[in-house]
């Protein structure tokens, strides 16, 4: 069997640990595949070089990608410069669709290289049909979400559904206890996870209000503890907190968190995935400048809801606070309704989601790469 090179674009955390588990797979069926691109901590552990940080794409929304538009546009030929040099016989874009489909196009239009979109672009959200274009530039599809292929074989794209990998690295009975006495937490408390967001517009946006319904709450309920979570490239340092009697600061562990915590507040994200298959009940919140808002909410959104958890049901199984809505008073009504019911319910529902997002075939990943050979 002839060496294989694959080409990998990743542009964020959530992309990042994909890109690995994608790695330990193709290693398996192929010991002399070799790897190039851009990869973050966990694809590195798995023994990948990264032409640079992927810490350089981290912008998100509407706005921000226009202010760093040059730099991005830098960014990008580097890689595509990088792909053409080395001939590689496949280029796998993970997620960041925004930014690896203009990489896929000019790979396409200059070379035989085989494209690979892994994690669907979110085309159900935004445009539909745009989803007749993506054969144009892309060989094939890796869906995430059970719902995406169906209507990707409409548009007559190649795809296929390979589970999403989360679903894996949980268990679909969560042992609480287990999980604290991993992070050390005290059997005589409640804990609420804070997620603000990875991107530093996100923490911009959302950590001070955390830490006001943090305070707030903290007052009238000293018994429940909250842990802030946050990835350990943030800036924010762990000493913000330490005359804070009920509130820590923990970075870099954020699903460790999740699985400990008995309830949640997540910015709208994979958070709110992970949380799902965590068994935690717990609201989402989000909240862009103004121009970004208008225009996604207004112009492109075609969804009445932004949460996975949400989405994947087709109805509200969590309540989301969206812009003017994200104050503090309305998260902790959200707490005291969360904390004041049994949430049996919500939990089955969160079971079943999570069996649907198992992938039983593992050999998924490398039929595909046999067959685009």
């Amino acid at each position: 069997m002839r060496k294989i090179k694959v080409a990998f674009s990743v542009g964020e955390e959530s992309g990042d640990f994909l890109g690995a588990q994608l790695i330990k797979n193709l290693k398996k069926k192929y010991p002399d595949i070799s790897f190039i691109g851009l990869a973050g901590n966990q694809m590195k552990k798995e023994g990948m070089n990264s032409l640079f940080p992927i810490e350089d794409l981290s912008v998100m929304g509407l706005i921000d990608p226009l202010i760093n538009l040059s730099k991005l546009l830098k960014r990008r030929k580097q890689l595509i410069d990088l792909i053409f040099k080395e001939q590689p016989d496949f280029f796998i874009g993970i997620d960041s669709p925004s930014f690896n489909s203009g990489i896929a196009k000019k790979i396409k239009s200059k070379t035989n290289i085989k494209t690979i979109q892994y994690v669907c672009p979110q085309f159900w959200a935004w445009r539909k049909g745009r989803a007749k274009r993506f054969k144009t530039y892309l060989d094939h599809i890796y869906s995430i979400l059970p719902f995406e292929d169906e209507l990707l074989k409409k548009a007559g794209m190649s795809s296929n559904f390979i589970g999403h990998p989360l679903a894996d690295q949980f268990d679909i009975e969560p042992d609480k206890k287990s999980a604290k006495e991993k992070l050390l937490l005290s059997e005589d408390k409640k804990y609420i996870a804070l997620l603000p967001g990875s991107r530093n517009s996100e923490i911009n946006n959302h950590l001070k209000i955390l830490e006001n319904v943090a305070r707030n709450y903290s007052q009238s309920n000293p018994n429940y503890h909250f842990l802030i979570s946050l990835t350990k490239e943030s800036l924010i340092k762990e000493d913000r907190y330490l005359n804070e009697k009920n509130i820590t600061l923990m970075k870099g562990n954020t699903r460790e968190v999740l699985k400990a915590c008995d309830y949640g507040v997540i910015t709208s994200g994979t958070a709110t995935l992970e949380a799902m298959l965590s068994k935690m009940p717990f609201c989402t919140i989000y909240k862009s400048n103004s121009l970004s808002n208008f225009i996604i909410t207004r112009l492109l959104l075609q969804l009445d809801f932004i949460s996975l958890p949400n989405i994947l049901a087709n109805k509200k199984l969590i309540p989301e606070l969206r812009q003017n809505k994200l104050k503090t008073k309305n998260i902790i009504n959200e707490l005291n309704q969360m904390i004041n019911k049994s949430n049996e319910d919500l939990i089955a529902e969160f079971k079943n989601l999570h069996r649907s997002l198992l992938n039983e075939d593992q050999n998924k990943f490398t039929n595909i790469i046999d067959k685009l050979i």
